[in-house]
C-alpha cells in the first residue's frame, strides 16, 4: 500500500495561536509509515493559492492550516482535481471546521488525517469569486472589512466591530431575485449566502444550511431594536435563529442581488469590493474534503 502524500500549507499570521511547533506535532501525529508529508509556511497573501494549485499535481491530500480566508485560498486551487483538503483550524472564527464537526484544537484534528473519512462539499461564487462558507453584504460585509485592518484577532475584536457597526449602519435598499422565478425587495441589517450554517465562533446565521444539498441559503436578518439584541444573539449562539422573528432563510440554487451602489462584499471573513450587482451561485459537490 503506498503511502499518502500530504503537504500542510501554515498561515503564521492567521488567528492567534502560536504555529512555531506545528512540525513537532505533525511528527508525532503522523509519524512512522503511511505517511509522507511536507510543512510549508505561506510569505505573502496569495501565496496558499500558490503552493496548492501546485501540490495538487503531486500530493493526495493539502492540508490548510489557518483560518477560513486560508481554506478559502487552498480550496479554490483544488477545483476539478482528485487531491484532497483537510482543515486543521488555527483562525479566529473557523466557521467552517466548526460547521463540518472538525476538531478544533490541532492534534485532534491532525488525527483525521488518519481515522477521518472524504466527503465532497459545495462551494459557492459570487460574480465569479470563489466561497467555501458564507458570502454576504450589509453588517456582516463591513465587519469583516474593519476587523481585516486590526492587528488583533480574536472574538473580542469581531464583537466590538458588530457592535460598532449595529450602532452606525444604514441599511440600503435591494432587490433580489432567486432561481430567476422570486423576487423581493428588502432593506435588513445583513444578507448572508451560506452554504455552511456560520460565520464562525458557533455564531450560526443559516440553522438550515448544508454543504451537501445544492443550495445556497440566503439570510435576510432585519434590523432588531437595541433592547432585543441580548435575544437575538441568544438565538444566534443556539442555532434558532429562525424561530426569533427577525431572520428569513430561503434556499436556492442562484440569486441575484441589485444594489444601489458598489460595496464591499463578505467572502469568506475577508472583505472584497464588487460591483452593484451581484450574482450569487452554487456548485454542488465542487471539493473533496476530509471530515470526521
Amino acid at each position: 500500500m503506498s503511502k499518502k502524500r500530504i503537504l500542510f500549507i501554515v498561515n503564521p499570521i492567521s488567528g492567534h495561536r502560536d504555529k512555531s511547533r506545528f512540525r513537532d506535532k505533525v511528527a508525532y501525529e503522523l509519524g512512522g509509515k503511511d505517511f509522507v508529508y511536507e510543512v510549508v509556511f505561506t510569505e505573502r497573501a496569495g501565496h496558499a493559492a500558490e503552493l496548492s494549485t501546485a501540490a495538487a499535481q503531486e500530493y493526495d491530500i493539502v492540508a490548510a492550516v489557518g483560518g477560513d480566508g486560508t481554506l478559502n485560498e487552498v480550496a479554490r486551487s483544488l477545483i476539478g482535481t482528485d487531491t484532497a483538503m483537510a482543515v486543521i483550524p488555527c483562525g479566529s472564527g473557523n466557521g467552517l471546521a466548526r460547521s463540518l464537526h472538525i476538531p478544533l484544537p490541532t492534534e485532534k484534528a491532525l488525527r483525521l488525517l488518519r481515522h477521518g473519512r472524504t466527503q465532497r462539499i459545495d462551494t459557492g461564487t459570487v460574480n465569479g469569486v470563489f466561497f467555501l462558507s458564507v458570502a454576504g453584504i450589509g453588517l456582516d460585509a463591513q465587519t469583516a472589512y474593519d476587523f481585516a485592518q486590526d492587528p488583533r484577532r480574536g472574538f473580542m475584536t469581531y464583537a466590538h466591530y458588530v457592535a460598532t457597526n449595529y450602532l452606525h449602519h444604514k441599511p440600503e435598499t435591494v432587490n433580489i431575485t432567486f432561481d430567476e422565478n422570486r423576487t423581493l425587495t428588502c432593506s435588513p441589517l445583513l444578507i448572508t449566502f451560506a452554504n455552511s450554517n456560520q460565520f464562525g465562533y458557533n455564531a450560526v446565521i443559516a440553522p438550515h444550511a448544508s454543504l451537501q444539498d445544492g443550495l445556497l441559503d440566503t439570510c435576510i436578518l432585519n434590523r432588531p431594536s437595541v433592547m432585543s439584541i441580548p435575544y437575538i444573539v441568544t438565538k444566534l449562539m443556539h442555532g434558532q435563529l429562525d424561530k426569533s422573528g427577525y431572520l428569513t432563510e430561503i434556499q436556492s440554487k442562484r440569486i441575484t442581488v441589485e444594489r444601489p451602489a458598489a460595496g464591499v462584499v463578505n467572502i469568506d471573513g475577508e472583505p472584497m469590493m464588487m460591483d452593484a450587482l451581484l450574482d450569487v451561485r452554487i456548485t454542488p459537490q465542487n471539493i473533496p474534503i476530509i471530515v470526521p
